[in-house]
């Protein structure tokens, strides 16, 4: 049997600087260790100043810059407005009640305020208006004599010479002189990539045209692409045609003359009593589709009220209008008068007998 060698010198000695090494490492982790904590227990307490004033990069406003003046718009209310109206009324240009309520007839005061002045006659108060109204060159209002007009004159297209969007219902007929002031054939008018005009007589007011195409195409930069104009102007004549066929159905199915022209009377308006002889109301349609199922419904009674247009016969209102809900049927009154009605969800013969009447 061969006797066992005894581990030679070189390899004990190695094993001894293995030894050595490890322990050196070991101290130094440590020594490191408790080095770092001493460290953040100093920084911890002497943090780094900050800026005086924020940021360094922060941008520093000019203490002599006026404060920027709120706009005041249609539709606000409150002691802003009522100071306003004051303003207005002491220089002759508001004949109103102070009632702090932005109305239609605020709107017209800060409008011919502003033409007196040479401002943009936007009916808006913004810091340009504002600055004028409350300074020495603010004058009173100048007075230019005009003859008394007719009662049943009118300003401007569905507009009395008031001011007050003309009211056509089941009550309230269309005045006998009414006539259009600027029909366009909306085939020819329009483009036809942004709407589709369902036939080729359809007309309509210019400016109901233009606040229609301008929201079209609003409605087309959110990706509703998709609309059709199936109603614009219609002569009397013609919606006694289409009621005198609605009536002829109705008879056709049994009803007695009475009865089939107040059923047809229900869904067809009887001649001199619909918007359509305005020029300024449209039925907007989708092709192929039920509108109230669409979403192009959702987003017209939604944004209409922002380019002027009214959704003229609403759900919770038919008690009053006395129309069933039409999703599809919408009427020109310009923004001056739409954005309180949307505001204070006012239907058309509501919104007249708060501020009309």
């Amino acid at each position: 049997m061969e006797e066992r060698r005894s581990p030679s010198l070189l390899l004990i000695v190695a094993y001894i600087t293995l030894a050595l090494l490890i322990g050196v490492a070991v101290w130094l982790g440590v020594t490191v260790s408790r080095l770092n904590r001493e460290v953040q227990v100093v920084k911890s307490l002497t943090p780094t100043p900050l800026p005086a004033y924020g940021n360094v990069m922060q941008v520093t406003i000019d203490p002599n810059a006026p404060t920027p003046e709120p706009v005041i718009r249609t539709g606000m209310s409150g002691e802003t407005v009522w100071k306003l109206q004051e303003r207005l009324q002491a220089l002759g240009y508001y004949t109103g009640t102070l009632d702090g309520q932005f109305g239609p007839a605020t709107f017209t005061a800060v409008q011919l305020f502003q033409q007196q002045h040479g401002l943009d006659a936007d009916g808006v108060v913004g810091p340009a208006t504002s600055a004028m109204l409350y300074s020495p060159q603010a004058h009173q209002v100048i007075v230019t004599p005009s003859p008394t007009p007719a009662p049943t004159a009118v300003r401007q297209a569905g507009t009395l010479l008031s001011g007050q969007p003309m009211l056509v219902n089941r009550e309230v007929y269309l005045p006998d002189n009414y006539e259009p002031v600027e029909l366009v054939n909306m085939l020819d008018y329009c483009d036809q990539d942004i709407v589709t005009i369902k036939g080729s007589d359809i007309k309509g007011e210019r400016a109901a045209v233009d606040a229609l195409m301008t929201m079209l195409l609003a409605a087309h930069q959110d990706d509703l692409t998709i609309w059709q104009v199936s109603a614009g102007y219609r002569t009397v004549a013609y919606q006694q045609k289409l009621y005198d066929e609605k009536v002829y159905e109705y008879r056709q199915q049994g009803f007695s003359g009475a009865n089939a022209r107040s059923a047809a009377s229900k869904t067809v308006a009887v001649p001199g009593t619909s918007e359509h002889h305005l020029g300024l109301a449209f039925d907007i349609t989708v092709p192929g589709k039920y509108f109230i199922d669409t979403q192009q419904a959702v987003w017209l009674a939604e944004n209409c009220w922002d380019y002027g247009f009214i959704l003229r016969y609403q759900k919770d209102k038919e008690d009053i209008t006395g129309y069933v809900y039409e999703p599809w049927h919408i009427r020109y009154v310009g923004t001056e008068h739409s954005l309180i009605m949307r505001d204070e969800h006012l239907c058309l013969e509501e919104y007249i007998e708060k501020y009309w009447n």
